[in-house]
């Protein structure tokens, strides 16, 4: 039943140990994350419930978007700038319908995953593309992304969940900010270090398992 932007949806707090890539730090901060997340995109939320797009869709369209970022990051920098940076919305915002909309599932759950890793992907190619980024970085980020995740949701699978994670938008976002609306080339130096705290992330996985 639609209404007022509720909190998590308690009906699948049976998935939140075992089918996401969070540590144990980043889990504490989701609930006032989502909470601010709703607040936010409140307006957003509801006229896609309004309109009848479904949680799925949504999470699709980064991947669009990703796709869109490919096509404009060599002549209009920033306007794939505000490309990535709607698809980061959009990221949030699935999450939030789904919830509103009473439409939480685990496929929701791996539509979603895929849709930001087939993003993330593109947004790297293109930097890679636009002749910014090393390929061979951005072919080692893409394999390195993936397995930092599936390994940090292995462990929360198995019920041995990693303290702290350091993710890539750390380091690796506010490098492709820099790049694409300055033109201050620093990905390879940001990437770098992403690759190497991912690596940390999978490891330390590793002995956890």
């Amino acid at each position: 039943m639609r209404g007022s932007l509720p909190g998590p949806d308690p009906r699948m707090n049976n998935y939140s140990p075992q089918m996401d890539s969070y540590s144990t730090a980043e889990r504490r901060l989701i609930g006032p994350l989502r909470r601010l997340g709703f607040l936010a995109l409140s307006p957003l939320i509801k006229l896609l419930a309004a309109l009848g797009i479904p949680p799925n869709a949504v999470s699709a369209s980064q991947v669009v978007l990703g796709g869109a970022v490919v096509l404009t990051v060599r002549d209009q920098p920033r306007i794939a700038f505000l490309l990535f940076v709607l698809a980061l919305l959009l990221d949030v915002a699935d999450g939030a319908l789904a919830r509103y909309t009473g439409k939480t599932s685990r496929f929701g759950m791996i539509v979603d995953q895929y849709s930001d890793h087939a993003r993330e992907v593109l947004v790297i190619a293109a930097l890679a593309y636009a002749g910014g980024l090393s390929p061979f970085l951005a072919a080692l980020y893409g394999f390195v992304y993936t397995a930092t995740n599936l390994t940090i949701l292995l462990c929360n699978y198995f019920r041995a969940p990693l303290p702290i994670a350091f993710k890539t938008y750390l380091v690796t976002y506010p490098a492709i900010f820099c790049y694409l609306w300055f033109a201050w080339n620093w990905l390879d130096l940001g990437v770098s270090i992403s690759l190497l705290l991912m690596s940390v992330a999978i490891l330390q996985g590793l002995g956890h398992l």
